[in-house]
């Protein structure tokens, strides 16, 4: 029989696409200004910050347990095909898309700014994407340890996010040789967001986690704020996706869905499973191609009016959708949007 469709892993997706759509629209955070409206960017900077992280978080809830349906060398030619030739196909897309005369730029530049990211940077996701897929055949063997995984997540938490931190908040410098080295780069996700889909959490471990979501996104627009008047620029001191308000804010949106009772509902309906299923299955090519779309726009709307920063995510991701539902179906161009 086929498995049930997991309902709430199909709207975090859909909604950490359109999350990432906001971020994007909302990039003027990064320069500091005084006004209401930079303050309501940061507020969407602040409540939008999990999307990257859950995005991770799903790729461990769905591909711990890849071994039980096919072998290690089908599970990274899977995700050679749904990364690695859209990450290439589209980073082309985008060099023709914003102009850039690659036989000016020399061949070591051009390797260089492929690699880096540097022709469409939005795209620098891909590489730590690319680094958690090559530990999850590993990460994989421990799945039945959950122990040994909830040591990692906690070596982690302490020692990668919340020890360097809050030393930096206080003006200290942590020793990054002091860290869990079997947990780098942003490795924590997927640990957590496995541990995340098969652990029960009990209503008072729920109220927790949600109370540590919240203190993390209202910390982290606070001192932001008041750091950034102190400082008469944008202070990154909690822009780092590993920090532990990161952490806090991810984990509770994960848990939230996870017991939402609405998701429950939707997967007793077959009509609606199959809606989400198809609107899932378009994020990838929604975060792809949005920054194109982005472009085309910002010839017609302010880039600093409050209808960009509020309502243009919401056309981007639907213009987005709709041209990614058509490539699917198109059996040539499919592989591109995978």
């Amino acid at each position: 029989m086929e498995k049930p469709r997991v309902v709430y892993f199909d709207i975090l997706n859909i909604l950490a696409a359109l999350s990432v759509v906001f971020l994007h629209c909302n990039t003027r955070v990064h320069f500091f200004t005084d006004t209401l409206a930079w303050r309501q960017m940061l507020f969407v900077e602040t409540f939008c910050y999990w999307a990257v992280p859950i995005f991770l978080m799903l790729s461990g809830a769905t591909l711990m347990n890849y071994r039980e349906r096919y072998s290690t060398p089908e599970f990274f030619k899977k995700r050679f095909l749904k990364t690695v030739i859209p990450f290439v196909i589209w980073t082309l897309i985008s060099i023709v898309d914003t102009k850039v005369n690659v036989f000016k730029i020399g061949e070591r530049a051009f390797i260089n700014r492929f690699f880096g990211s540097g022709f469409e940077s939005i795209y620098w996701f891909f590489i730590p994407l690319f680094a958690v897929y090559i530990s999850i055949p590993v990460l994989s063997l421990l799945k039945d340890n959950r122990q040994i995984l909830w040591y990692m997540a906690g070596g982690a938490f302490l020692l990668n996010s919340l020890g360097p931190t809050l030393f930096r908040y206080i003006g200290l410098q942590w020793n990054g040789s002091l860290s869990m080295l079997t947990v780098g780069g942003m490795l924590l996700f997927p640990i957590l967001g496995y541990l995340f889909s098969v652990t029960d959490f009990s209503k008072k471990q729920r109220i927790i986690i949600y109370a540590l979501g919240l203190f993390g996104a209202v910390l982290r627009y606070t001192v932001t704020y008041i750091l950034s008047v102190r400082d008469g620029k944008t202070n990154r001191l909690m822009f780092d996706y590993n920090g532990f308000y990161s952490i806090f804010l991810a984990c509770a949106v994960f848990t939230f869905f996870k017991y939402f009772p609405l998701c429950s509902k939707l997967a007793a309906s077959k009509k609606a499973v199959k809606v989400l299923k198809a609107v899932s299955s378009c994020s990838f090519g929604v975060y792809l191609m949005h920054m194109i779309i982005y472009r085309k726009l910002d010839d017609f709307i302010p880039v600093n009016s409050w209808q960009w920063q509020l309502l243009v995510p919401f056309l981007i991701y639907a213009i987005a959708l709709g041209i990614t539902y058509i490539i699917k179906k198109i059996p040539v161009l499919r592989n591109i949007v995978p």
